[in-house]
């Protein structure tokens, strides 16, 4: 009996260093890929057991421009422009620390199996796709947990899971493609475009 409960806890052990490397390797694949990217664009849905948005942002470099709703979040590389057509505001702020997709989409992908632990969690199906699933644990203040989906065969990711159950959001990857990196005005703030809008100064 205790030799079979030795070889059982030496199997539970493999399994689980097989599934933490498998983890790592998923992500690094997924970061390696959206690198070669250059610079791209992705179109995605983001729901909640409310309601249910479309979305989209372009990144070039570190630099990037997301849009949802009345929102839009521009990064200029030294500078982050939250603008909010609703009340005709924008908040002129320092780039933070954490890099999640609604702070800084540019570097939601990179570097995720050093800034999370991460444990591969299976496979699943949806839409006619082979996905990894990945379970990651924030490490530092700012970041949040979440679930993420890869297209195993792509290697880019499908969806992005936050919360549980009826508190849940998710964002589904809808299309990510290589676009023409030589357009910098779409980087740049225009002051002239929003005159009538009230500037909030964040910056420290």
């Amino acid at each position: 009996m205790r030799k079979l409960i030795v070889i059982l806890l030496g199997l539970l052990f493999s399994a689980g260093s097989l599934a933490a490397q498998n983890s790592q390797e998923i992500l690094q694949d997924l970061s390696q890929r959206i690198s070669q990217l250059g610079a791209y664009s992705v179109d995605f849905v983001m729901s909640s057991a409310e309601s249910e948005a479309n979305g989209s942002y372009v990144v070039n470099g570190d630099k990037f421009r997301i849009a949802t709703g009345a929102i839009e979040l521009l990064y200029d590389g030294n500078t982050v422009y939250e603008i909010d057509h609703t009340v005709k505001e924008i908040a002129l702020d320092n780039m933070g620390e954490n890099y999640t997709f609604w702070s800084n989409p540019a570097q939601a992908f990179a570097m995720l199996d050093s800034r999370y632990e991460h444990q591969f969690d299976g496979f699943t199906e949806s839409q006619g796709k082979h996905l990894y699933r990945i379970k990651l644990s924030a490490q530092s203040k700012g970041d949040e947990d979440f679930v993420l989906l890869i297209d195993s065969t792509s290697k880019l990711p499908f969806k992005a899971i936050y919360g549980q159950g009826e508190h849940s959001i998710s964002i589904r990857f809808v299309r990510i493609r290589t676009t023409d990196n030589s357009d910098e005005n779409q980087f740049k703030f225009d002051s002239s475009k929003y005159k009538e809008y009230e500037l909030i100064e964040l910056r420290n």
